[in-house]
């Protein structure tokens, strides 16, 4: 009887402590991914721009932020000295499976976020690069070499500032169920028009375990894309104002050395 009674008062009790325990239960926090602008113009003042990429994250979460755009291929004369002495085209060498832009943006170095094969299965850091990318050659220097010319191809792009790694560039503020994150990028004006992703990957124990994506366009704009269009669309009148433009100019310089030569005889 007593046992009964008990058993009454005790389970509904237990009942209500459960759901009290999961209604306080804080649900993670699923990856969001912003940049602003998601435009960029390129007009006559452009040489680059700072993009700003912010979002959410499960609190506690590493985290990478690839930036650039669909893999392709590139293409680029092989130059070397002939006979020891002249430089002289040699050959054509391409690269399969490379991206034109690749910026990482991440809150730790690579190697204390994921294993080799871990970046190698989503792209992150050069060594997953250079796996992935194809050498094509007619020239047989460069054949048997792969790796080598692969590092060069790396060290051009980055050159180029169109391939970077910053690691440790990513900052959080730490919640309590969520952390806010933010990357200062800065885009090269070297990047061409275009639509680029923007992907963070929120790492946890050592493993990939959410994604978000985002875009922005990189575009002309003003007289950048009349002129651009007027090269492409109707390049004769394109040909004749740049004769005329060089003509005017010049005149006007001869204009200006004739004021100013006639003083001392």
């Amino acid at each position: 009887m007593i046992k009964a009674t008990i058993q009454k008062f005790v389970t509904p009790l237990l009942a209500a402590s459960l759901l009290l325990a999961l209604a306080t239960v804080q649900p993670a926090q699923a990856l969001t991914c912003k940049v602003n602008p998601n435009t960029v113009a390129i007009d006559l003042s452009y040489h680059g721009a700072t993009l700003t990429v912010t979002g959410e994250n499960t609190a506690g979460d590493e985290l990478v932020i690839r930036i650039g755009n669909a893999a392709g291929e590139t293409h680029y004369k092989y130059m070397g000295k002939a006979g020891g002495f002249f430089w002289m085209k040699k050959g054509n060498v391409g690269f399969k499976n490379v991206p034109g832009v690749y910026l990482l943006y991440t809150s730790r170095d690579i190697e204390h976020l994921l294993d080799p094969a871990g970046q190698k299965s989503n792209l992150i850091g050069y060594e997953a690069l250079k796996g992935a990318a194809e050498m094509e050659t007619t020239s047989t220097e460069l054949l048997g070499n792969e790796a080598k010319w692969k590092d060069e191809f790396i060290r051009f792009k980055e050159h180029q500032n169109l391939y970077a790694i910053h690691s440790g560039t990513v900052t959080r503020q730490h919640g309590t169920a969520s952390d806010t994150y933010q990357a200062e990028v800065a885009w090269p004006y070297q990047a061409p028009p275009g639509t680029y992703t923007v992907e963070v990957m929120a790492i946890r124990n050592g493993q990939v375990a959410e994604r978000a994506q985002t875009s922005f366009t990189v575009a002309r704009s003003g007289v950048v894309a009349w002129l651009s269009d007027l090269a492409f669309n109707s390049p004769a009148v394109y040909g004749i104002m740049a004769v005329v433009i060089a003509i005017v100019a010049g005149f006007a310089v001869g204009m200006i050395f004739r004021k100013g030569g006639g003083g001392a005889h």
